[in-house]
């Protein structure tokens, strides 16, 4: 036994004697070469044997120093391969630092297999989560970088496979897309609601595709064909949403349209010039207005039933009883005025009427809250420049609320406001009729009558506008707010 251990002992040191005259007899250029064959074959101490023999020492220290950086990147894809696979920060950290580290070598050394088989699952982690987080091109792209890296050492074809259905899936959406954009675009309604109908049967039939290729294909839930077909149902209910709110919106505008109405002013050059038979005529064809407005709620109603409830047709039905109700207030003024001289004298004798005659927060501007709230306006317009002008309107505000009337015009005129029939001016003086604007909340050319409720107690306003040293031309309204005073500060 002893005899044969040295007979292999002899036999080494020969083998190492022969290596070491072949390594002495190759000129550098050929041990570089050699070793780069052996490298190339995955034998890396071989390589070792013919760098360490190089004679030019910048040189050998060169090609020894590849070996070292062979085994600093072994601990980086290491350390890479053994990351979990469940965040891509440190996956990609780990990816980033093996192909830096794989990047420092000459061309004619081919990269390790083994490091190319290690960092496969390293990508193809990458890519999952990318896909699965909806990252679509971010996940191409990383796709293809690695596969320029890993070359047949990765497999996408799975990845590839789910990546052209979603492409043909989105290309699918693009139709119910176009619709739902083409809804929104439309004027009618009934053409507005048909495209989103359209839109979301479409979604619908996108949305079945994607499940049946989700079942074939046993994809989990977080897959990306699974985050897709969320998509596709996301979208169909946020078209349904849409369609359903715009139906609500349009609904709701019977309420800020029948508002208006009541509102509604005649023709510029009849606000203040008006007959009692005008004003009558007027009034009558703005109730007929109102409930032209309200038959239109209740067969919108019955058209789709599925948004329109009976607290909103009882809304709208409430809405229209309490402003036609407050038409009826101006009527009776009118009427009795026709029946009775003697009152049509003293409705003559308050000046011009403003229009709409009756104003308060029961018709207020949509939108506004709180301080800002206030009623639509009554209007008047004319034109005086050496003598006052006289208006009237009525106006109803509950007892013990605070809001407040203003009449804004749009020149310098003063205001000043009463609580009755000042006869045109005539008994302004001779009675000692107090004006009701409040001047210390004056702002611009808008005159306050504040707690205007406790002050105008006939629910009527008599105002007049003074004389003024321009072309005598104005406009201006009446306007009942919520808080005049706080909407100031």
């Amino acid at each position: 036994m002893k005899f044969k251990f040295v007979i292999l002992a002899v036999l080494a040191l020969f083998l190492a004697s022969c290596a070491s005259m072949k390594f002495s007899m190759m000129k550098d250029d050929e041990l570089i070469a050699g070793g780069v064959k052996e490298w190339n074959a995955g034998k890396f101490e071989a390589a070792r044997g013919y760098w360490s023999n190089i004679q030019a020492a910048n040189v050998k220290s060169q090609w020894m120093g590849y070996l070292d950086q062979k085994a600093d990147l072994d601990k980086t894809v290491d350390a890479a391969a053994a990351l979990p696979v469940t965040a891509e920060p440190p996956l990609v950290a780990g990816w980033n630092n093996a192909v830096k580290g794989a990047s420092g070598f000459p061309s004619e050394l081919k990269l390790p297999a083994d490091i190319k088989t290690q960092l496969a699952p390293v990508a193809k982690a990458v890519v999952r989560l990318r896909l699965n987080a909806n990252r679509i091109s971010s996940a191409r792209d990383f796709m293809k970088s690695s596969s320029d890296f890993l070359g047949d050492a990765v497999d996408y074809a799975p990845e590839n496979k789910e990546l052209a259905a979603i492409a043909d899936f989105r290309a699918r959406e693009k139709g119910p897309d176009d619709l739902v954009a083409a809804a929104r675009g439309k004027d009618a309604l009934d053409d507005k609601i048909e495209a989103y109908e359209a839109a979301i049967a479409e979604y619908g039939k996108v949305e079945a595709a994607m499940a049946d290729i989700q079942k074939a294909g046993n994809y989990p839930a977080g897959s990306i064909i699974a985050l897709a077909s969320d998509r596709t149902r996301r979208k169909r209910v946020d078209t349904r949403n849409e369609m359903e709110k715009t139906l609500r919106d349009h609904a709701y505008s019977f309420k800020d349209r029948i508002g208006e109405e009541f509102a509604r002013q005649p023709d510029p050059d009849k606000v203040g010039n008006m007959t009692l038979d005008d004003m009558l005529a007027f009034n009558q064809q703005t109730k007929a207005n109102i409930d032209s407005l309200q038959a239109d709620v209740v067969a919108f109603a019955a058209k789709y039933p599925r948004v329109i409830d009976k607290d909103m047709l009882k809304d709208v039905e409430t809405q229209k009883q309490e402003l036609l109700s407050r038409i009826a207030v101006v009527t009776a003024e009118i009427e009795k005025a026709k029946k009775d001289a003697a009152i049509a004298a003293e409705i003559a004798s308050r000046g011009k009427a403003v229009q709409p005659m009756l104003i308060g927060m029961f018709n207020p501007v949509p939108g506004a809250k709180g301080p800002d709230q206030k009623s639509r306006p009554a209007k008047f317009r004319g034109a005086v420049k050496n003598s006052p002008e006289y208006w009237w309107g009525m106006v109803e505000i509950a007892k013990g609320v605070l809001n407040d009337l203003v009449i804004t015009v749009d020149d310098s005129r003063p205001v000043r406001v009463f609580n009755e029939n000042t006869k045109s001016g005539k008994d302004i003086e001779s009675k000692k009729l107090k004006d009701l604007v409040n001047r210390q909340y004056k702002v611009g050319n808008s005159w306050p009558v504040i707690n205007a409720g406790a002050q105008l107690t006939s629910g009527k306003y008599f105002f007049e506008l003074g004389k003024t040293n321009d072309d005598g031309k104005y406009s201006g309204d009446a306007v009942v707010y919520s808080s005049f005073v706080v909407r100031m500060r």
